[in-house]
């Protein structure tokens, strides 16, 4: 199956409702846009992330941006602990900004996606090429494992990579976002939803058969922001 991962529908109702409460009242929920969870180069917070990251490319020379895209996911990799929301928060699902995550070196998928892909904005990567991904994890079998929430990149050979922000090691390499949403692999990747700071997108399998269709709908039924 191909997406296209750059998104196809622009969404019109970014606020999600539950991801974020008062602090110290858990019942007191507070709708936030999704969009804020991104941050970008303005982040001073941010920038002292990057500066941690030894040998982080500056300069805009063929090769670089790659370049910074793995270091920066290795960062990542390195710095952030996973770690599930009713343990760190006692919510079932609590979104915690980059800073946040930064600060406290942990944090769960969407988390530590988050700060994945505002560090990578934040270097100087065109918010053209950078998406994080709402979707679905399956095994080999085909079981739904659950919800998951990863990074995608777009190098600078015009391919999209998934940069999965929970690992504790990277492979060798970026992998090919289409080449992890394939049968039998270990963990089958399926998008529904991806956004930036300045889009929330619906993510559409291309081509799309009526059969490919039908299994799209029954995708959705199973996967809710909510």
């Amino acid at each position: 199956m191909r997406y296209n991962w750059a998104g196809d529908i622009i969404v019109r109702d970014t606020i999600v409702s539950n991801k974020r409460a008062v602090v110290g009242y858990k019942d007191k929920l507070i709708p936030t846009d999704i969009r804020e969870w991104i941050r970008g180069p303005e982040n001073e917070n941010l920038s002292k992330a990057l500066s941690e990251i030894n040998g982080l490319p500056k300069e805009k020379t063929a090769g670089s941006f790659d370049e910074r895209a793995i270091l920066i996911w290795e960062y990542v990799a390195k710095k952030i602990t996973y770690v599930h929301d009713k343990e760190a928060h006692g919510m079932v699902d609590m979104w915690m900004f980059p800073e946040e995550v930064l600060a406290l070196g942990k944090g769960d998928c969407e988390d530590s996606a988050n700060a994945l892909c505002s560090l990578l904005l934040a270097s100087g990567i065109s918010p053209f090429c950078v998406r994080v991904v709402l979707g679905t994890v399956y095994d080999s079998q085909g079981k739904l494992l659950g919800g998951h929430a990863w990074g995608v990149y777009l190098d600078e050979m015009g391919s999209w990579r998934l940069l999965e922000s929970t690992l504790d090691k990277l492979p060798d390499g970026m992998p090919l976002a289409d080449d992890l949403t394939k049968s039998r692999r270990d963990f089958i990747y399926k998008p529904s939803l991806c956004f930036n700071r300045q889009h929330l997108w619906q993510i559409e399998p291309v081509p799309l058969d009526i059969k490919g269709y039908l299994e799209l709908q029954r995708f959705k039924v199973g996967f809710s922001l909510e």
